[in-house]
């Protein structure tokens, strides 16, 4: 394929795929997900999954979708590149999750959880500096949401 006509494609994937962002539950669950949620633990993450509450559906919700962003630069649909420049909110989401991620997929029995986003973020050294960034983002929102202690 033309590599113009490949670009145009790719650009259109992008579209589609910020279109599908946009729907009102998964702007829901991205609220959430980009806000409240702030995992301090792998049990915790299993809590709220394993909860049936609309937490936990929104995390499946969102990782999923995220993952399978991932599966499409993996597999050639999506330039990685690409996905790098236009799919910050990705790297910011994975960050959240990353620390636990391995006992996670441990204690529920999901070897291949996140596995797409997984090798997208973390295969490459600018994926890792901007997990690196994101993780920092992510303590300080942490710390500013920690009410002072009166020792």
């Amino acid at each position: 394929m033309e590599s113009t006509e490949m670009a145009i494609r790719q650009a259109e994937l992008v579209l589609k795929l910020y279109e599908l962002r946009r729907e009102p539950v998964m702007r829901q669950a991205r609220s959430y997900i980009g806000g409240a949620f702030l995992p301090a633990s792998a049990d915790e993450m299993v809590a709220l999954v394993a909860s049936g509450k609309q937490d936990g559906a929104y995390i499946l919700q969102v990782y999923g979708y995220w993952d399978m962003v991932a599966a499409f630069a993996l597999h050639g649909a999506l330039n990685p590149a690409l996905l790098y420049d236009v799919c910050q909110e990705m790297y910011f989401q994975y960050a959240k999750i990353q620390p636990y991620l391995s006992a996670f997929r441990e204690k529920m029995n999901l070897p291949e959880w996140m596995r797409n986003i997984e090798r997208v973020v973390e295969g490459t050294p600018e994926g890792r500096s901007r997990l690196v960034i994101m993780r920092k983002n992510i303590e300080e929102m942490a710390r500013l949401r920690t009410p002072p202690s009166n020792a």
